[in-house]
């Protein structure tokens, strides 16, 4: 059985370091390649076949969520792990959002159970240490294909993406009070009492989605 490439991406030396001799001591692993930051790795996955990429968030050009993303659109077979300090269930959801099979938190896991997290990624799993809050599970959000109309499903995109009622309206080109109307069904449709619970749907309904169009 060949072993499990993995690509380190991160901008701290010492972590990349690290993490190299954690996982050169398993059998059945080695790194094939590691970048200090997103556009180093961008650059170098192109010519370093990789089955897992384990992924920093905080880097000095673009971040985590940006490149694996990024790497998405070039390959949407590619397996990112990410492995951060950043404990934020936002951060997190959009870290899946944008393509990465898992989320793992420093201080959540032991040298061993990244290693775990890794095979499980590489095999087709996906991981979440610590798991993400139930107000971020997409399970919790399945709704009738009719239940909302094109309408009010545009305006809870434009939501989600941090429109306010006023720049809906102009992107739409409604008056705001029609807005507001629409706001209001969409609360009610979809069980939300504000703003926030609205886009926590909307983000978990969108990981959803992602899930199903990229099955194993």
């Amino acid at each position: 059985m060949s072993n499990i490439r993995v690509f380190l991406v991160d901008d701290n030396f010492v972590a990349r370091r690290g993490l190299r001799t954690v996982l050169e001591s398993e059998d059945g692993m080695e790194v094939c390649g590691e970048a200090s930051s997103g556009t180093e790795a961008l650059k170098r996955l192109a010519d370093c076949p990789s089955d897992v990429v384990l992924m920093d968030i905080r880097m000095p050009d673009i971040d985590g969520v940006e490149t694996t993303a990024e790497l998405m659109r070039h390959d949407s077979k590619v397996r990112v792990l990410v492995a951060t300090v950043i404990d934020n269930p936002t951060v997190h959801m959009s870290a899946l959002l944008a393509g990465a099979r898992g989320y793992m938190v420093y201080g959540h896991f032991t040298p061993e159970e990244l290693v775990d997290g890794i095979r499980a990624v590489a095999s087709g799993e996906r991981i979440n240490v610590p798991p993400l809050p139930g107000a971020f599970d997409a399970d919790s959000c399945a709704l009738p294909s009719d239940a909302l109309t094109s309408r009010e499903d545009e305006i809870l995109r434009l939501i989600a993406a941090g429109r306010d009622n006023r720049e809906i309206a102009t992107v739409l080109k409604i008056e705001e009070k029609t807005v507001k109307n629409h706001i209001n069904s969409i609360y009610s449709k979809i069980g939300v009492a504000n703003r926030q619970e609205a886009i926590y749907f909307m983000l978990r309904r969108l990981l959803r989605e992602r899930r199903q169009e990229h099955l194993p």
